[in-house]
């Protein structure tokens, strides 16, 4: 996984691939596309270009508020603004923009693991982060009636077990007999070291080893 951009400003003092510029026109937030797939180019946009000439009209992400520190992979790209302070739509995309899960359509998460899945998947959060999330976090798993204690394991398609838990009970298989709601924490003494699955037939979804929901626990402890 790529590593994380620390920087939180929101443009370099060159513009795009190196080349000079004046002083940045305050960004505008990306959220619906233009002709060609071009960010839209809005009144305010328009209105901070023309009081920022020979300069760059930076676009950001819509889940980042451009008044605050934007990390440089959350710039979509820039538009040359010219002497008279007019956008000039030769659209420069950042080839290190990763575009977040709101700027992808993703649906709206309904809890803290699956916004974090999302981060993950969009690469605005490592994969890391996932074991000490998934200890707090309530999973529904495959069981055979009510009472059932243990977990259930299935062969995937490469033939490896892997123990599958959902998010929410609606992304439940309706053709599991039971799922019962069990605390993350609780169901990894029960992996006998299979991996766990989560949200296995969804959007975004994420194989965790269970070596490393033992080492959470583990720091927990520490």
């Amino acid at each position: 996984m790529a590593q994380r951009d620390e920087a939180d400003r929101m443009v370099s003092p060159a513009g795009p691939r190196g080349k000079a510029a004046g002083k940045p026109a305050t960004a505008g937030r990306h959220g619906r596309r233009g002709p060609q797939g071009k960010p839209e180019i809005t009144p305010e946009m328009r209105a901070n270009a023309r009081a920022n000439p020979n300069s760059w009209l930076y676009v950001i992400d819509e889940a980042f508020d451009p008044a605050g520190p934007v990390p440089s992979w959350a710039v979509v790209g820039a538009y040359p603004v010219n002497a008279a302070g007019d956008v000039v739509e030769d659209f420069h995309p950042n080839d290190r923009y990763r575009p977040s899960p709101k700027a992808l359509g993703f649906p709206e998460p309904k809890t803290e693991l699956e916004r974090l899945l999302q981060l993950v998947r969009t690469e605005h959060r490592p994969a890391e982060d996932l074991p000490k999330v998934i200890l707090d976090s309530t999973l529904f798993v495959y069981a055979l009636s009510p009472v059932q204690r243990t977990v259930i394991g299935f062969h995937n398609a490469d033939g490896r077990v892997m123990v599958p838990a959902y998010t929410t009970k609606s992304l439940v298989p309706r053709e599991w007999p039971h799922a019962r709601a069990v605390l993350g924490r609780d169901i990894v003494s029960l992996l006998a070291g299979h991996p766990l699955a989560i949200n296995p037939h969804d959007l975004i979804t994420a194989v965790v080893p269970a070596e490393h929901l033992l080492k959470a626990i583990a720091e927990e402890r520490r």
